[in-house]
């Protein structure tokens, strides 16, 4: 498959309403990819599962859920480095 230069006219001024400087170049470009397609058509995919993501695991790749112990607030406060007044963490005064 390639492209002329008229039909790179057509596309860039009907379709895409550009304009390009150096057609040439545009043509040269456009036809080296369209033989690139071309070059991996011709690759024989029969029995090929699609690629859907790239981890070959087949299983779920999530972890299991795991029952931890529970954290009581009172243990978490005192991992505070700030003082600890009523249960609370005492924070300076903003509002001055």
């Amino acid at each position: 498959m390639s492209i002329t230069q008229e039909e790179i006219q057509k596309i860039a001024k009907n379709l895409a309403k550009l304009e390009p400087k150096n057609e040439q170049k545009l043509v040269g470009s456009i036809n080296s990819i369209l033989q690139y397609v071309d070059l991996l058509n011709e690759i024989d995919t029969t029995g090929v599962e699609p690629t859907v993501s790239v981890i070959s695991k087949k299983e779920n790749s999530l972890k299991n859920d795991e029952e931890k112990r529970e954290i009581l607030p009172s243990d978490l406060l005192k991992t505070s480095p700030q003082k600890v007044i009523a249960n609370q963490i005492a924070v300076s005064d903003i509002m001055k």
